[in-house]
């Protein structure tokens, strides 16, 4: 493993982007896991078919944010490979 000193510019930028990428992932299917909660509850089917278009909305986020982070990060390439030969 390399040190912090040793690593150039573009590793660390690649680094940052892939941080904040992640949290974006992780933002999405939260957002996904609340959706779903309000859906669960409403009254309203209106409000319930709204929301589970805006689901589907996340989810293809969700799927272009995976397809991103293996694109920048050739160790979670691998790791997505060996999940889904």
């Amino acid at each position: 493993m390399e040190d912090f000193e040793e690593r150039d510019d573009q590793q660390l930028t690649n680094e940052d982007d892939l941080e904040m990428l992640r949290e974006d992932l992780v933002g999405e299917l939260q957002a996904i896991n609340q959706y779903q909660e309000h859906i669960e509850s409403l009254a309203s089917e209106q409000a319930a078919t709204t929301l589970e278009h805006i689901i589907a909305d996340e989810k293809e986020h969700v799927a272009e944010l995976v397809k991103l982070i293996e694109a920048l990060d050739p160790i979670q390439a691998e790791k997505f490979r060996k999940e889904n030969p």
